[in-house]
């Protein structure tokens, strides 16, 4: 069973955690040197009892939700902190909504930093920010790292609360969302992550999704313990045989050959939360997060549109990379600007059609599989209004926008630039763009400008092999690539979106 942490910056988590389990989970030498946990940290926990469950310690800091997310996957229960001396902080009320979004039915509130004295109203303030959720009925116990007090209390209560909580489903396809990757010298490649699903033994042959590469499972350990078979609900480290360092990352999924869908285009129920600061419009552009996954995506509304704060309803994304998930799928998605977390909801379609927004039977269809049923699919969509008509997009278009994009290399205008000049029109030019970067011959490096994809892939190797894992700033990358500040920065912020890289501070490093 997984039991994650959660709440604002400094509101005492990976302490509280070390106090639990004896173990300091901000293993970086930065986090060490900044008292800020910027990565995923892990323990277990043995309750009264002797029931073991892992702990998944997630950042506070808003710079990091990205992080937090890709921790959250396969979470059961969850630890609330907050400060005692402060109440709930803007992080404390994203973090509960995430949970929430995300399916989490129970958890723990612990008020933490207790010795230095409790707010006055705090506990009000605290049932007042989780009334309707999934803690609306949970435990609030004061605790001190320094004085210990309530830390017992904190462990009997987490052992009921394991006790109650059905144990997972051992049915099915298993499923690993990678958050870690390293190599351990003699052994090679190692991948980390929360198992769900089914079990996953070792000899195994898995693919990393969301690419094609296939590699078998020649170790598995569980908080350092060797095992020969993992349960779902387990923290995971696998040693896989036949893959390269390089060739799995962050935000990758483990499952058999076969055992996903891979789409770039899905339809899904979509909430809105109701402290979102804006209404969610048709053709939005979004951060979407599923899994340890981060991608850009177009939100084409169904119906309707826009989706008011506190409001749900039925949406496509179209994603600007493929995503390996199943139906019902829990996801969160962000604004691209300013970036905060404004809804989620549950995957229903991985092959859905891309025309008929409007169609009432493909709402009532959506409307049948939120609701655990199983319509049959229609032969044909409803018949709408057809689009004026278009030319094709050939190859020769095709060819032509290469060209102006080959030609710029990591420095090209802006689509709405190109489009003006394009001598087969705007709207073909956009037709091609979107092609060729459906097949990753263009990489959008933002919802204005794409890139040349081998020029993108060729400044990756040149950054990768000046700096590797070490940290390196903007103006490093700019100086290293021999571009100018802008696109440095639009390369290095895709790179962030995309977990090839991490932000922390002024600096970046490679996952």
């Amino acid at each position: 069973m997984i039991l994650g942490t959660a709440g604002h910056v400094d509101h005492g988590k990976t302490a509280l955690v070390k106090a639990l389990t004896g173990v300091d989970t901000d293993r970086l030498a930065e986090e060490r040197r900044r008292g800020l946990t910027i990565e995923l940290g892990f323990a277990p926990l043995i309750l009264p009892g002797g029931r073991m469950v892992s702990i998944v310690d997630v950042p506070g800091h808003e710079k990091f939700v990205p992080t937090m997310l890709s921790g959250c996957a396969g979470m059961d229960l969850v630890v609330l902190a907050i400060a005692a001396d402060q109440g709930p902080m803007p992080q404390t009320r994203e973090h509960l909504a995430i949970l929430s979004l995300l399916g989490l039915k129970g958890g723990v509130i612990a008020l933490t930093r207790a010795d230095l004295g409790i707010k006055p109203g705090v506990e009000e303030q605290v049932r007042a920010l989780v009334k309707g959720t999934f803690l609306e009925d949970a435990l609030i116990i004061p605790t001190s790292v320094v004085t210990g007090e309530g830390l017992d209390e904190l462990k009997r209560a987490l052992a009921e609360l394991v006790q109650k909580t059905p144990e997972r489903s051992n049915r099915g396809d298993y499923r690993l969302h990678v958050d870690r990757v390293f190599s351990v010298a003699g052994s090679g490649t190692v991948v980390t992550g929360t198992l769900t699903g089914g079990s996953l033994r070792r000899g195994d042959r898995v693919r990393l999704w969301p690419g094609d590469k296939i590699a078998r499972v020649r170790g598995l350990q569980s908080h350092g313990t060797d095992q020969e078979e993992l349960a779902p609900g387990s923290r995971a480290a696998v040693n896989l045989a036949g893959v390269d360092r390089g060739e799995v990352s962050r935000g990758d999924t483990l499952a058999p050959a076969e055992g996903l869908t891979l789409t770039q285009r899905l339809d899904m129920a979509l909430k809105v939360l109701p402290q979102a600061p804006y209404a969610v419009k048709n053709n939005s552009t979004l951060h979407l997060h599923h899994g340890g996954r981060a991608l850009m995506c177009r939100c084409i509304l169904l119906g309707r549109d826009r989706l008011e704060p506190g409001e749900e309803g039925f949406a496509q994304l179209r994603l600007d990379q493929p995503l390996a998930a199943l139906r019902g799928d829990r996801f969160v998605v962000r604004f691209f600007s300013p970036v905060v977390t404004v809804g989620g909801g549950v995957i229903l379609d991985l092959e859905p059609p891309a025309k008929g927004r409007m169609d009432p039977a493909r709402l009532t269809r959506l409307a049948a599989l939120a609701a655990g049923k199983e319509p049959p699919r229609p032969t044909a969509p409803a018949k709408e209004a057809p689009p004026p008509p278009a030319p094709e997009t050939g190859p020769e278009l095709e060819e032509k926008l290469c060209e102006i994009y080959r030609a710029a290399g990591l420095e090209p205008p802006a689509n709405e630039e190109i489009e003006r000049a394009f001598p087969g029109g705007a709207a073909a030019c956009r037709r091609a763009g979107r092609a060729l970067a459906d097949r990753g011959v263009l990489t959008p490096l933002s919802p204005k400008v794409r890139a040349w994809g081998e020029s993108c892939l060729e400044a990756q190797s040149r950054m990768k092999a000046q700096f590797g894992t070490e940290m390196f700033t903007l103006a490093q990358a700019r100086d290293q690539l021999g571009v100018s500040r802008k696109y440095a920065l639009l390369l290095l912020e895709y790179w962030d979106r995309v977990r090839i890289t991490q932000k922390i501070g002024e600096g970046r490093r490679f996952l």
